[in-house]
């Protein structure tokens, strides 16, 4: 299995609280999703952040999709939108054979200027 961690930046130290791991299981075509309780429950401790930015309330469960879940799902192109082109350029841009969201999320971090979630890998 893939993983990669969800991750919260407090806008005002920067530091990075761990919020949950992504998980891809690409022979089922399944993601999953679990939420760190011991993280979260430090952060909102700290007041870094708050539960209304969680994108899941059940710290003990591990959600499964058959799609990439929509707090990653907005971080990604709307691939359908984009002509051949296009999808070739992005695909050369991010050094990439084929479009895959879970390689895109990890190249790119799922950063957006709307929010401080940030997707990363842990080195």
């Amino acid at each position: 299995m893939e993983y990669l961690y969800l991750k919260w930046i407090n806008y005002k130290t920067g530091k990075k609280y761990l919020l949950g791991a992504l998980f891809r299981d690409k022979e089922k075509g399944k993601y999953y999703f679990k939420m760190s309780k011991k993280h979260v429950e430090k952060a909102l401790e700290e007041k870094a952040i708050s539960r209304s930015i969680l994108p899941f309330s059940d710290f003990d469960k591990i959600y499964e999709s058959d799609e990439i879940f929509p707090i990653f799902k907005i971080r990604l192109p709307k691939i359908e939108r984009y002509t051949d082109d296009e999808i070739k350029e992005l695909l050369k841009d991010m050094q990439m054979d084929e479009y895959d969201e879970f390689e895109y999320l990890r190249k790119t971090k799922g950063v957006l200027v709307t929010d401080k979630f940030i997707i990363e890998e842990e080195k």
